[in-house]
């Protein structure tokens, strides 16, 4: 059962450089649930950050611009560190690897802790980290094999916020998408490694009926449009730029896609599941872990076309799949509902 703290008996400080992603999404679901339990918080973020007014709603945020030069980043990290102490906390969790070179030092009034949502590529700035949080067992396996203390190497997942009963998805029409397409939505940003590609190539394969979504934004847009153009579908393939809230879209779609060569969650799939969703994922770290296959999505090989081809057509020919996954997923995402995230993140701030 979630139990709320007495005021001001926590108080924790947050690192984060991130831009716009489902990370930073998580990280204002966290920070809010948190303060919503009795937590205080003192985020450091960069200036000009889109979310920055909705962040400031429940944590007293400081906007700071960080110095590449080695002898200015000493005084950015003093004044980081002398900000936390009058605020008063005792925990300061860094988000994602770059936080880490910005940590305080830790000690018997501070404890420090990084927040991983994707793989560790080395530990060289992490000399003021106590303990890693890996949002997958992956993230922790691989943290250790590569010589992290198992001991200090915590798992804890995310959770997603359910969305509220008078959603109204958006319009179809808007989008150039007919009322009766069956429609696919893939969500992240566009790199290699999120294999937006394998959408449109599953789609040249897939009937005229099929249309896709693709939100997001990167340095692979125009290869993916031209790649769209170049099979033949640019007419069913909507490239719909980053959305702040991909809630409305979520609920105007039929079925999710995770094309991702090397996905250490899926923060997608979550959402998927939260709107109601099926889910034909490609079998990379994070979707493998979250999702069990015929029973709470459709798995494929990674990179394999005509896989993922086969799980959307099963998706859409077999009847009774549909609602099966749906029914199945709603059953596991209670596990990994916010109150039970936030009391292990509690419980750890408190206890390491």
């Amino acid at each position: 059962m979630a139990t709320d703290l007495p005021a001001g008996s926590m108080k924790l400080a947050h690192i984060h450089l991130g831009v716009d992603g489902g990370a930073e999404r998580f990280f204002l679901r966290l920070s809010r649930a948190l303060a919503k339990r009795g937590v205080e918080q003192i985020a450091f973020i960069r200036h000009d950050r889109p979310w920055r007014d909705e962040l400031a709603e429940h944590c007293d945020v400081r906007e700071l611009k960080f110095s590449r030069s080695h002898f200015k980043r000493h005084f950015v990290r003093w004044g980081i560190a002398r900000d936390i102490r009058r605020f008063g906390a005792r925990a300061t969790m860094g988000w994602m690897s770059p936080a880490s070179k910005w940590l305080p030092r830790p000690g018997p009034d501070m404890r420090t802790f990084l927040r991983l949502g994707d793989f560790p590529d080395g530990f060289h700035t992490y000399g003021n980290v106590e303990h890693l949080i890996g949002n997958t067992p992956e993230i922790v396996r691989r943290a250790v094999e590569m010589g992290w203390p198992a001991e200090r190497a915590h798992m804890i997942s995310n959770f997603v916020d359910p969305l509220p009963e008078d959603l109204q998805p958006v319009n179809r029409a808007d989008y150039g998408t007919p009322e009766d397409a069956t429609v696919l939505i893939t969500l992240g940003r566009f790199v290699e490694r999120k294999r937006f590609d394998l959408v449109i190539k599953a789609l040249a394969k897939l009937p005229d009926s099929v249309h896709a979504w693709l939100i997001g934004d990167g340095e692979l847009v125009e290869d993916m449009k031209r790649l769209a153009r170049d099979l033949g579908v640019d007419g069913r393939t909507h490239f719909l730029g980053w959305q702040r809230d991909p809630s409305p879209f979520l609920k105007a779609v039929d079925i999710l896609v995770c094309p991702s060569d090397d996905e250490p969650l899926g923060n997608v799939v979550l959402e998927g599941w939260n709107a109601g969703l099926p889910v034909a994922a490609t079998a990379s770290p994070g979707p493998s872990w979250l999702i069990e296959h015929g029973k709470t999505g459709l798995l494929s090989p990674c990179g394999d076309v005509e896989g993922l081809v086969g799980s959307i057509e099963a998706t859409i020919h077999d009847r009774n799949l549909p609602g099966s996954l749906i029914t199945s997923t709603g059953k596991y995402a209670a596990r990994i509902g916010q109150d039970e995230i936030c009391d292990e993140y509690l419980a750890l701030l408190n206890d390491a």
